[in-house]
């Protein structure tokens, strides 16, 4: 899938926004399935691609054992750490899945992250439905 040049400055605002509003995230990626990165609002580093490629990958994984003890279709994966948190949701586009990764630092409470990233995930997906 690609953006539009309009898209994706629509899509990069929706990012930002999210970013800004949402205590504690750091940064946002919307990216393919097939680990590519459309869009990204990230701080100082420029990690967007390889979050994208890594985001497909986990996604990917937790959904191969989510089939195994048959709970149905992936839709979230959370990994917490010592210096913050990853929360990476599945997006349905039709045809064409997304994925929306935030990073956040270790103030973040993941349930309004979770909450946050569903809504601007409904944003996103008006946005690439228009033409």
């Amino acid at each position: 899938m690609e953006l539009s040049e309009q898209q994706h400055a629509q899509v990069s605002a929706l990012l930002q926004q999210y970013v800004s509003s949402v205590d504690g995230v750091r940064s946002a990626v919307l990216a393919s399935v097939d680990g590519f990165a459309l869009a990204e609002v990230s701080g100082s580093d420029k990690r967007g691609q390889r979050l994208a490629a890594m985001t497909s990958a986990m996604l990917a994984l937790a959904g191969a054992v989510g089939r195994e003890l048959e709970l149905g279709d992936l839709k979230v994966l959370m990994l917490e750490a010592l210096n913050g948190k990853v929360l990476m949701l599945s997006l349905n586009a039709g045809e064409a899945s997304l994925l929306l990764m935030a990073a956040c630092d270790q103030r973040s409470v993941i349930g309004n992250v979770l909450w946050s990233s569903r809504e601007c995930g409904k944003k996103l997906l008006e946005v690439l439905a228009r033409d």
